[in-house]
């Protein structure tokens, strides 16, 4: 960056990006676990580059000097409903709104924290691995849920029209079914710890 005044210069200052801490083995772990990352950036081309082969990012799935526009629509043209953005300035908020689901580190700058759907304040990036893990463990236990409801449901309901459940029994099947439900996500959220 070179400041001039009257096209004389005044100082010249030199920036170095670095990733942050432990990113390259991050976005490893998570294509490992199926989830591939990219870089849209408003940076110089040749930089976004420089970056994406420092973390691990292919070639080909970095691009820069994108406007915040070409951002939100480059989203829109793949699943923007499966994608998960993170951006850290005002010029990310157009791909934030179209991302199914969107996060910042930018907790200094109120802009992107109340326009995403979550924040992290560590210095890394396990927390987007962290929210992916829980997600999963999230989706196996309401499946589990429901699961366990559609066949609770169809055999109370076989017995009753059956004329084989007498009114008490109904009576502990409800409260029996729920705690069975609970039990079941205690479990559930207990191995995943």
């Amino acid at each position: 960056m070179l400041f001039r005044s009257d096209g004389a210069p005044l100082a010249r200052l030199e920036t170095v990006e670095r990733p942050r801490p432990g990113a390259e083995d991050e976005i490893a772990k998570l294509a490992e676990a199926g989830y591939p990352s990219f870089i849209l950036s408003g940076d110089a081309p040749s930089r976004v580059r420089a970056l994406a082969a420092r973390v691990g990012v292919p070639e080909e799935r970095a691009f820069g000097g994108a406007s915040p526009r070409e951002k939100a629509d480059w989203l829109a043209a793949r699943d923007p409903e499966r994608a998960l953005f993170l951006g850290d300035g005002l010029n990310d908020g157009p791909a934030a709104d179209v991302a199914g689901v969107s996060g910042t580190p930018a907790v200094d700058r109120p802009f992107m924290p109340a326009r995403t759907d979550f924040y992290f304040v560590t210095a890394g990036l396990g927390a987007v691995r962290a929210l992916l893990g829980a997600a999963a463990r999230l989706r196996r236990t309401t499946r589990g849920i429901l699961a366990l409801a559609v066949v609770y449901n169809a055999v109370a309901v076989t017995l009753a029209l059956a004329g084989r459940v007498e009114p008490w029994t109904a009576a502990a099947l409800m409260p029996a079914g729920s705690l069975a439900t609970l039990a079941y996500t205690r479990l559930s959220l207990k191995e995943a710890a």
